[in-house]
């Protein structure tokens, strides 16, 4: 047997051993990984429709704000599953939003919408019918992604009423694409007084390329090293967020808003772009109302409360309404009121409710444990009274 025929098994059994040994180790690494619990799991993706949406049948821990296993069911929602037929004897609730309603930070049992049944069964609503609440919300949707939603993928649901769970911290900005700046999803513009829809971002070769970088990597999502690569790249996240404690640390002092909310919106529109987005998002919540009541169904807007308008300390509130130059920090619910009357729409507004609790109490609706009390999201506190609240306003009209 010649030299070289050794030589070549020798090399072929080494390499053997060496893809064996890093086959091991990298077993050993995602088995450990999963063991100690660690996740950073990617919840979203590229979407055609509105720019992003939930990856279907994802599920991990989310601890960056609050603490939370979460589950994405096979229809791509954070919810549990639900057949696309309504069955008999129930009433559907749809609730649309964003990262209020997707609500991350709590155990899902926790949440308003999965509180919100239970609370209006004890009071007669729909007439004794099984009530059921569907969650559509998603992380950075605006009053247009939930419009486009409601369009598109609720509808098969059937629902008997649609929330529209509107955030005032961000929402008006979110529906803005001069404000917004963000590229790769969908706007609505405000032309002659009608809306228009801009989806140019499905031509444009960077979310292409995202769509299809998600898709090719898609079997990669759910390796805890993957993870753990993704993770160590994303570097310190927290900054580039609202919700996560870096960020909720910055808002400090007196300064009752956060890294990533508008302080605009708690006045009248000073300049042409606030005007134009007041504007828009005026015309979208209209949108909402006459696509629900177009479809027989009943429809609520909920408007929900900034962190700065239920922080408990009055004082604190009025030195800061005060550096706003306003005497009330509710301009958003006022305005929204005014539409509601105007297009025959019910409207829930949260805040001053909120507010009153949180001051009788003193007790935090937003923030948690690992990020600064009374900023970033609901806690478990403030999704229950928003469950209560909601269900009350219902309940005096069923």
């Amino acid at each position: 047997m010649s030299t070289s025929s050794n030589w070549i098994r020798r090399a072929a059994r080494n390499a053997a051993l060496a893809l064996a040994a890093t086959a091991a180790a990298l077993l050993a690494g995602e088995l450990a990984l999963r063991a100690a619990g660690f996740s950073f799991v990617k919840f979203w993706q590229p979407d055609p429709l509105t720019g992003s949406r939930l990856r279907a049948g994802v599920q991990g821990w989310q601890t960056d704000e609050g603490r939370a296993y979460v589950r994405i069911n096979s229809q791509g929602w954070r919810d549990r599953e639900h057949p696309l037929a309504k069955p008999a004897g129930t009433y559907r609730i749809a609730i649309l939003g964003d990262s209020y309603a997707e609500a991350m930070q709590v155990d899902i049992e926790r949440t308003f919408w999965w509180l919100l049944p239970q609370k209006l069964a004890a009071c007669g609503f729909a007439a004794a019918r099984e009530i059921e609440t569907l969650n559509f919300g998603v992380s950075g949707y605006g009053t247009g992604h939930a419009l486009l939603t409601l369009r598109e993928r609720v509808w098969a649901y059937h629902p008997d009423m649609v929330l529209l769970a509107f955030f005032p911290g961000n929402d008006v900005r979110n529906n803005s694409a001069a404000l917004e700046h963000e590229m790769g999803r969908a706007y609505f513009s405000l032309k002659d007084g009608k809306l228009y829809l801009d989806t140019a971002f499905r031509d444009d070769p960077l979310f292409i390329e995202k769509q299809h970088i998600s898709a090719q990597r898609a079997w990669l999502q759910d390796l805890r090293l993957y993870q753990l690569l993704r993770r160590v790249r994303a570097g310190d996240i927290a900054k580039g967020f609202h919700n996560a404690p870096v960020a909720a640390a910055l808002a400090a002092g007196e300064k009752l808003t956060e890294p990533g909310l508008d302080e605009q919106v708690f006045h009248e529109p000073r300049d042409g772009s606030w005007r134009e987005a007041w504007d828009i998002t005026d015309r979208l919540v209209a949108a909402v109302a006459d696509e629900t009541r177009s479809h027989g169904a009943r429809f609520v807007l909920a408007i929900l409360s900034t962190p700065g308008t239920v922080y408990p300390d009055a004082a604190l509130r009025e030195r800061y309404a005060r550096s706003l130059g306003v005497s009330s920090l509710f301009y958003p619910e006022e305005r929204l009121a005014r539409l509601g009357e105007q297009r025959g729409f019910e409207v829930i507004a949260l805040a001053p409710q909120m507010q009153r609790v949180a001051d009788a109490k003193h007790v935090f609706l937003h923030g948690f444990a690992n990020t600064k009390p009374g900023f970033g999201h609901w806690n478990e506190a403030g999704h229950a009274l928003a469950a209560e609240l909601i269900a009350s306003q219902l309940c005096r009209r069923p």
